[in-house]
């Protein structure tokens, strides 16, 4: 008889600590049961949960994975041509030769192309065999860097993200007119 209530209360003490989960529903009924991760998702369900590093827009986000509920939205790459605000609507990196980058963007009207070459660490290079810069205007004038610099803030070979601002002088190479670009951000930009 002891043994059977030692049994019982054991019973008991194991059930009262255990955690207990929802095993009803379905990985389609707007609940967080089964075991899920979040909402009908990850757990016994397919597919992972929506994440602000999911590379989606999702879940609210006013762009992939920032705003709404992630952190703010700030410009991937943006500028200042002479003095007027300019933002890319598209933009890239990509590696075009050993130790060499080119950091690209556009908002279809005009565009800017970043070339470095050199060791991928933080650090400010200026305008000349290691750096250069283009322009290239809503008429399709192209301005090539006569001075300035780019510093980079972050260059992850692991992630293969780079981070960092720029700003130049250029002059349009068919008519001598001069833009200057300052105030330039470039923003976790993967190649």
């Amino acid at each position: 008889m002891r043994s059977l209530v030692k049994l019982i209360l054991l019973f008991f003490v194991i059930t009262s600590c255990s955690e207990t989960i929802d095993n009803t529903g379905t990985c389609s009924d707007g609940v967080k049961n089964q075991g899920e991760q979040g909402i009908d998702c990850g757990g016994p369900c397919p597919g992972a949960c929506p994440s602000c590093a999911d590379g989606i827009m999702n879940q609210g986000e006013t762009a992939v994975d920032c705003g709404g509920p992630c952190d703010p939205c700030y410009p991937r790459l943006s500028a200042k041509i002479d003095g007027v605000d300019w933002s890319a609507t598209s933009r890239n990196a990509f590696l075009s030769a050993p130790g060499t980058i080119r950091i690209y963007g556009t908002n279809t009207q005009s565009n800017f192309t970043l070339y470095y070459s050199g060791v991928f660490v933080p650090g400010t290079v200026n305008v000349g065999t290691s750096f250069r810069a283009e322009y290239r205007n809503s008429a399709g004038n192209l301005y090539s860097s006569t001075s300035g610099s780019i510093s980079f803030s972050t260059f992850d070979t692991v992630t293969k993200s780079v981070s960092g601002t720029f700003q130049f002088v250029a002059n349009d190479t068919t008519n001598g007119v001069q833009s200057t670009i300052t105030s330039g951000v470039f923003n976790s930009i993967n190649y």
